[in-house]
């Protein structure tokens, strides 16, 4: 009777899964209507069109992904205060979900994973706390920044314990360099240089094993000179020495930092990896051989290779810090092997529900038997979709840029280039008022 019970639950479902892809369609469909503004930097337009499409095609199920791009867009919208406030809601929310219920695990193996509430994938749930850091920082709130930098660690640690436990597919996100880096800078903007240097050693190691070797990204020049600035005042000769030599950092930083203040630009350049169904064919039991939908991660390449950053005859081009591209596309390479086992243990259990009903119903030679397999083959067939949601205004990758200026009011002008260095897009400019041996961080975005 159960197999029954699944086979008609299926076929009861397909009108409702049908329904769910049309609304999958209708998220990709949404996001390319408001990507102009975005491309063009009308971030407030964005927020608009993101706000009318948050009951349709944004459903409940679809909350978390809706709040991600709802923070990011008021992010660099200037509005950091309602981009928190997004942006905590998807990161409660991704906590919850991260421990689904075991009803919500039945559905999806009933149907797809689509029937589930978004959760958020690894790497979202990480670098959601860099926004609400930097929203921090925009708020003057660098203690809280520091906080949120933190949690973001903190959780990468715990995913990575988890994994472990459970015997999982496992991950080679394991540690962020790049959010190691910001804490460092959080923890030297509050004074700290012990804990600063502390953790930009540990951004290095991470660049040098981690990134190095699993993403191709070695790392930046400039975390040299982060690491010779802290560690000579601390008394680490021999450390300096041995950054010095392999970065060719001069810690020059250090006396730059005594008149002058630093700026930074943390630079989110492109658009992140997004999804598309990918069909394999799955072998049931007795042979028959069924088309089975999973999601693959698509790159999607910036025009933009880095940003300069420029004022008053002063000027540094941005490096890479973060290749969330990269992450994403080596994560999902390993995970893919389990995201297909769970796909087609799914199938197995439609066929074999709907084998059974057609059995208790007469048999294929019955017309009664004919007509539940006929259903249930095609409510398989409708409710086999893969799970396209994502963190669609996530940037494809974090870049930095610094530059030194005399204490005071001073206009820092962004421009984005391609590869052979021609400009992409207009340039941006902002007022900063440089405070000397102080830092001041702009955000800003190209979606090129």
């Amino acid at each position: 009777m159960n197999s029954v019970r699944r086979a008609l639950q299926l076929a009861a479902g397909a009108p409702l899964l049908l329904s769910m892809a049309c609304s999958q369609a209708g998220l990709v469909q949404q996001y390319y209507e408001m990507r102009p503004a975005m491309q063009r930097g009308d971030w407030n337009t964005a927020a608009a069109q993101l706000d009318k499409a948050k009951e349709d095609p944004y459903g409940e199920g679809d909350r978390v992904m809706y709040w991600l791009n709802m923070g990011t867009i008021l992010h660099y919208a200037q509005k950091a205060d309602d981009s928190n406030a997004n942006l905590i809601k998807a990161e409660a929310a991704m906590q919850e979900l991260w421990t689904t219920s075991v009803s919500g695990q039945v559905g999806s193996m009933l149907s797809n994973d689509t029937v589930v509430d978004y959760g958020g994938e690894d790497f979202e749930k990480v670098l959601v706390y860099v926004y609400t850091a930097l929203n921090n920082l925009k708020l003057g709130k660098p203690a809280d920044a520091l906080v949120e930098a933190r949690r973001a660690d903190e959780f990468l640690k715990k995913m990575l314990v988890h994994y472990e436990k459970e015997g999982e597919s496992g991950t080679v996100y394991k540690q962020d360099a790049f959010i190691l880096w910001l804490i460092g800078m959080l923890y030297e903007m509050e004074g700290n240089n012990q804990d600063a240097y502390i953790l930009y050693k540990a951004a290095y190691v991470a660049y040098q094993t981690d990134y190095a070797g699993n993403f191709g990204m070695p790392p930046p020049k400039f975390i040299g000179e982060d690491l010779v600035r802290t560690g000579e005042p601390l008394g680490f000769a021999e450390d300096v020495a041995k950054f010095k030599a392999e970065t060719g950092a001069t810690g020059e930083s250090l006396e730059k930092l005594k008149e002058n203040g630093e700026v930074i630009v943390i630079h989110g350049n492109g658009e992140s990896p997004s999804k598309r169904e990918l069909i394999f064919d799955g072998q049931m039991p007795d042979g028959y051989v069924m088309a089975i939908a999973v999601p693959e991660f698509v790159a999607n390449v910036p025009k933009v290779a880095y940003a300069t950053v420029s004022s008053d005859g002063v000027s540094a081009n941005t490096e890479l810090a973060e290749p969330i591209t990269s992450i994403v596309l080596k994560n999902f390479e390993l995970r893919l092997p389990g995201i297909k086992t769970k796909a087609i243990a799914r199938a197995v259990i439609k066929y074999v529900a709907t084998k059974a009903a057609q059995a208790i119903a007469g048999g294929s030679d019955s017309a009664l038997g004919s007509i539940v397999g006929l259903a249930g083959n095609i409510a398989a067939a409708a409710t086999e979709a893969a799970d396209l949601r994502s963190w669609t205004v996530l940037p494809a990758q974090f870049n930095v840029g610094r530059i030194f200026l005399p204490a005071g009011p001073h206009t820092v002008t962004v421009s984005y280039h391609d590869a052979g260095g021609a400009p992409v897009g207009p340039q941006e400019t902002f007022q900063v008022d440089v405070v000397a041996g102080k830092r001041s961080v702009l955000s800003v975005r190209s979606m090129y």
